[in-house]
């Protein structure tokens, strides 16, 4: 049996399904079912066994996450035109390895680690100022990026997002593009007297029609084997990402913290920066950070019922940089002080404050004693989403 992390337990799955062949190479369609069944086992779809998972904890790379450069009409989506210089600026002359993102989704699948100081640049939504202020820059120093492209505004010609004539100027430059939804709506949220199915159905029409768009309009420049999304406002939930496992995505969030071996392909971090959190100080502790080694989590599904702060399990392989004492969790101005179980490899955190309507996280940071931060983002979604 291969085991998978679930929602209140790691999964075990059957090796015809999930053997270690089926889960080699370039995300097969074994591959993507065995992860929809964790899912639906994870979500108390179909019944579980125990069993423990523990890959090598390495980091792959960090991916960065922006939206609007240069447009001071938008702070909370938008770094300044001299942050986003500054930023890059580090990268260069710190001699970071500015990759595509789709190195970094091979390297995930090859359990092979790139080298140290490895990036990813990304941006959401598809904006103008992507294409009239970040490209220049970018374009200057060869560095690619992806954008994530929520259709729905492009087909309609609304202000404010980049033509399919613009991007496909820039594709031609190397640019590179993937799904962000047609409509942006926070797609996990179902509303009350919609079934399942119906749900379903619209989640699904909602990912293939971008896809068939940005296919017509972009061609080979639209990332495709695997497919790559990024969930709209980085919100998911266990059935959400198993209709996207069984589409075939690789998918993005928008918590913080760097990409590791082990790390969930269907929930992967990103370090995402607005003009209240793009300061240098910040940006330089996010870059160099090494992904937290954890094997298994409780829950797995973010979204939240009701406003008690959540509790929060985390099982972590072992890593002889982890300075594990000096763990600690943060959550709205809290600070939370790990309690370890026995074996030392499991812990537990809880706040205090309620947690609010929209999107909240625990962070958890640890020294790896060389100057740098381990770190695990887990997203809280309380409501319907999207604020």
């Amino acid at each position: 049996m291969r085991a998978l992390t679930g929602t209140l337990m790691t999964v075990s799955l059957p090796d015809s399904i999930c053997s270690s062949e089926a889960v080699a190479g370039r995300w097969p369609a074994r591959r993507l079912a065995c992860l929809a069944l964790a899912l639906m086992l994870a979500a108390g779809l179909a019944p579980a066994a125990a069993q423990s998972l523990a890959p090598t904890p390495q980091t792959v790379a960090s991916v960065l996450m922006y939206h609007r450069v240069g447009n001071a009409d938008h702070p909370s989506t938008n770094v300044t035109e001299a942050q986003f210089r500054a930023h890059l600026d580090y990268l260069e002359t710190e001699g970071f390895n500015v990759v595509p993102l789709a190195r970094v989704v091979e390297a995930l699948e090859g359990d092979q680690p790139l080298p140290p100081r490895t990036v990813a640049i990304t941006f959401d939504d598809g904006y103008r100022s992507v294409g009239e202020v970040a490209h220049p820059l970018l374009e200057a120093r060869g560095w690619p990026y992806t954008v994530f492209v929520n259709t729905a505004p492009v087909n309609a010609g609304q202000a404010g997002h980049m033509s399919w004539e613009r991007m496909r100027e820039l594709a031609a430059d190397g640019v590179r593009f993937a799904n962000h939804s047609r409509s942006h709506a926070p797609l996990f949220h179902r509303p009350e007297g919609e079934t399942r199915p119906r749900w379903r159905d619209r989640v699904r029409a909602d990912l293939m029609d971008a896809r068939v768009s940005l296919r017509d309009e972009l061609g080979e420049a639209v990332h495709q084997s695997p497919p790559l999304l990024a969930y709209p406002y980085g919100e998911y939930s266990p059935a959400l990402m198993s209709e996207v496992a069984e589409l075939g995505f690789v998918a993005f969030g928008q918590q913080s913290g760097a990409i590791g071996v082990h790390a969930n392909s269907l929930a992967l971090p990103r370090h995402s920066f607005n003009q209240r959190y793009a300061e240098m100080d910040r940006f330089r502790v996010k870059v160099h950070s090494r992904a937290l080694p954890v094997i298994e989590q409780a829950p797995l599904d973010p979204v939240r019922r009701d406003r008690a702060a959540p509790a929060l399990s985390l099982t972590l392989a072992p890593s002889p940089d982890l300075q594990a004492g000096q763990l600690a969790c943060y959550y709205r101005g809290e600070r939370l002080l790990p309690q370890w179980d026995e074996s030392g490899e499991r812990f537990s955190v809880q706040g205090e404050a309620p947690v609010p309507v929209g999107r909240s996280r625990y962070n958890c940071t640890a020294p790896d004693g060389q100057g740098r931060y381990f770190w695990f983002s887990q997203l809280w979604v309380h409501g319907e989403g999207g604020t």
